[in-house]
């Protein structure tokens, strides 16, 4: 039995840890079993973060829905065509928004041309998460790119309900979602993790996460769970447990039972 598992809230803490029982929960269930991400993060990130807690992968859903994986291998992807995002990404520095695109390999391009440098090192110092960005202005990046874009992203200081409902209006064509208290994120139209679930070569798995882009698994898988901290109206769709470790720890005593 394959176990998907979100990362931010989920899998990870604030600082982008995991917990050492956790990770042995993974260690121990991937003896016998398949485990993977599901999550907005891009895939060089899931890479890295797998390697850095040696665990064993077999699956990989990214940039919300973007991109998924099996084994190492693309097996779907919903871009937004280039020059289409290249329009967006104009539309949205209107309104002043930290706006970024991070590629395949996990490089972040900022608009540098247009807000500067430092604006840039002071958003770097605000979200250290992120690591450092390219020194190459998004633009430039762009008009050199031949593939579409994953999804842009947006760090929001204040204003988001305002800022989020004007994205969902002038960006109608697209998906328009707030990801955290401070990130809008959008992607092409029908892009989410179930989607990009279909698309990989299972036909079932159990699955955790806490957020509301996470709602679309969960009403459609049977066996899933709900961190105690999500919102309410996810509560309803899942078992409601404090970490992976203690899902993993049901699921298999189901098996002993």
């Amino acid at each position: 039995m394959l176990f998907l598992s979100d990362l931010d809230g989920t899998l990870m803490d604030s600082n982008g840890e995991i917990t050492i029982e956790d990770v042995e929960a993974i260690h121990q269930w991937t003896q016998k079993h398949g485990f993977g991400f599901v999550t907005g993060r891009d895939r060089a990130f899931c890479v890295a973060l797998a390697s850095k807690y040696q665990l064993s992968c077999e699956c990989m859903i990214t940039d919300n829905g973007a991109n998924a994986y099996y084994k190492d291998e693309n097996v779907y992807s919903s871009l937004i065509e280039l020059s289409e995002g290249i329009q967006m990404c104009k539309a949205i520095l209107e309104y002043k928004v930290d706006l970024f695109y991070t590629d395949e390999f996990g490089n972040r391009y900022y608009p540098i041309a247009c807000y500067g440098k430092e604006r840039l090192h002071i958003f770097e110092k605000k979200q250290p998460g992120l690591g450092q960005f390219s020194n190459m202005d998004l633009f430039d990046y762009l008009n050199m790119r031949d593939l579409g874009l994953a999804k842009l992203s947006m760090y929001v200081e204040k204003d988001m309900d305002l800022l989020l409902n004007e994205f969902k209006q002038r960006f109608s064509h697209c998906e328009v979602m707030a990801t955290s208290k401070d990130y809008i994120e959008i992607t092409r139209k029908g892009t989410n993790k179930w989607e990009a679930f279909c698309h990989l070569p299972i036909s079932d798995a159990i699955f955790i996460g806490d957020g509301e882009n996470d709602l679309c698994i969960l009403k459609n898988l049977k066996n899933t769970y709900v961190m105690e901290h999500a919102p309410e109206c996810l509560k309803s769709f899942g078992v409601s447990v404090k970490s992976v470790a203690e899902a993993m720890n049901i699921e298999s005593r189901k098996e002993n039972v």
